[in-house]
């Protein structure tokens, strides 16, 4: 009896133990989502004067003791399944290397490399993921971007008593009965291309789980994430939302499901679209279509002005943070008399126009290898969702640069794209292990 005790015990602690890089992971994924920027920026380094956000420190020291805590050696694991990764992230930084040739500042310059590269760290140690803990893991992200997409539509009509009530200006927004709310993890812009990167999630749930009440969770958190992209007023997200919600009604066509799933969701869309439409101004939704409205105009003088750039240093980019500068007191900028915004709005200008021909090869080769990993995984519908949500990604990528210039966005990136990759590490295993018991 005193044996058998002894074993659990035993076994409780090596479960605990194996599962201590979790409550890490969690809690910078919680951090970047929820900790107000008066947080972030304490402790922080300066840059001109200007505080920055502790997350380029703290994330480093946390992956440290994730890998010092865990039993096995982590270098054999990467080595194994994730070198060509660690290589390319060596590549990254030798790219940023080189392009420092051109930089103005070196305050500016690491910081925006640090912005860039620290986030990738997680994904190592987000790929050690166990299969006994997937669904648990995406049950998490979905409670979590319900909660923070019900906060993103009351945050849209009362944004002035929560910035008074923590403390902020509301010099601006005061008499605004509708305003696009900045939130903890970014804009508006950021916040709504981080519900397209989970909306896949909820769809997943929705149509494969067996237990009934996280069907209803999940179909609650496809309509209120829906009416919460709406709200934020980004053509880009919105757009992705519906064709994310159109490739899976198709995937559920094709997979033979039952056709009330699929009736369910146009249901839930149509409700959602409605009671957005009726309750919120979305004229801004509908009437920048046409280009010509001025954050139109301004991103393609933006898009432009990178594209000039890239053209002055076309093979290793003109260094990071050098035109484009992370920290900024003006939104605008001028390279030789050619005038755009500070941030292109478009990752792929600006990794161009920073990172130059070889950032941008590196870039392709990345997602190309996630792609082919994610193949990997041996469920369909878990596999097809590991490929929206890198769509969603990409396509997000044409209307805004945050994977670059916002760490808080690429921490959410990065510990999905860790997760997908730790699914399919699991079914290769798997899939060898079966090979050489049929040998």
């Amino acid at each position: 009896m005193e044996k058998f005790t002894a074993n659990k015990l035993y076994e409780h602690e090596v479960k605990k133990r194996n599962n201590t890089y979790l409550y890490i992971l969690g809690s910078i994924f919680l951090y970047a989502l929820f900790a107000f920027d008066r947080v972030k920026n304490s402790f922080s380094f300066h840059v001109d004067n200007k505080v920055t956000t502790n997350e380029v420190w703290i994330i480093p020291i946390l992956c440290l003791v994730i890998f010092f805590i865990g039993k096995s050696n982590p270098l054999e694991s990467i080595k194994k399944y994730n070198l060509i990764f660690l290589v390319l992230i060596y590549m990254y930084i030798l790219n940023i290397a080189v392009s420092g040739f051109h930089i103005n500042s070196i305050a500016q310059y690491i910081y925006a490399g640090l912005l860039f590269i620290i986030p990738m760290l997680l994904f190592f140690p987000m790929s050690k993921c166990k299969s006994d803990d997937i669904r648990i893991i995406i049950k998490f992200f979905i409670v979590i971007c319900l909660i923070y997409a019900v906060f993103a539509i009351i945050l849209s009509t009362n944004y002035a008593y929560f910035m008074e009530l923590v403390g902020n200006d509301v010099t601006n927004y005061r008499f605004s009965a509708q305003y696009r709310a900045s939130m903890m993890l970014g804009s508006s812009i950021t916040v709504s291309y981080y519900f397209n990167l989970t909306l896949p999630l909820c769809f997943y749930i929705y149509f494969t789980d067996k237990e009934r009440s996280w069907r209803i969770i999940s179909l609650l958190a496809i309509i209120i994430i829906i009416i919460a992209t709406l709200v934020l007023l980004s053509r880009t997200a919105t757009l992705c939302t519906l064709l994310i919600t159109l490739y899976f009604l198709i995937f559920i066509k094709n997979e033979k499901t039952k056709i009330s799933g699929n009736i369910s969701i146009i249901c839930v869309v149509i409700a959602a679209l409605f009671y957005a439409f009726s309750n919120y101004d979305l004229t801004r939704l509908l009437g920048g279509l046409s280009f010509s409205g001025d954050s139109e105009i301004a991103r393609l003088e933006a898009t432009s002005l990178g594209l000039y750039i890239f053209s002055k240093y076309p093979l290793f980019g003109s260094g990071m943070g050098n035109f484009f500068e992370r920290i900024y007191e003006t939104r605008f900028i001028s390279v030789d008399d050619i005038t755009g915004l500070i941030d292109p709005h478009n990752m792929y200008i600006l990794i161009l126009s920073e990172l130059g021909i070889m950032g941008f090869v590196i870039t392709l080769i990345l997602f190309c290898l996630l792609i082919k990993r994610f193949s990997g995984i041996k469920e369909k519908a878990l596999r097809r969702t590991a490929y929206i949500i890198l769509f969603a990604f990409l396509f997000d990528a044409m209307g805004g640069s945050h994977f670059v210039n916002e760490i808080s966005y690429s921490v959410v990136f990065w510990i999905y794209m860790g997760f997908f990759n730790s699914i399919a590490i699991t079914d290769i295993k798997n899939k060898k292990s079966l090979h050489k018991v049929t040998k």
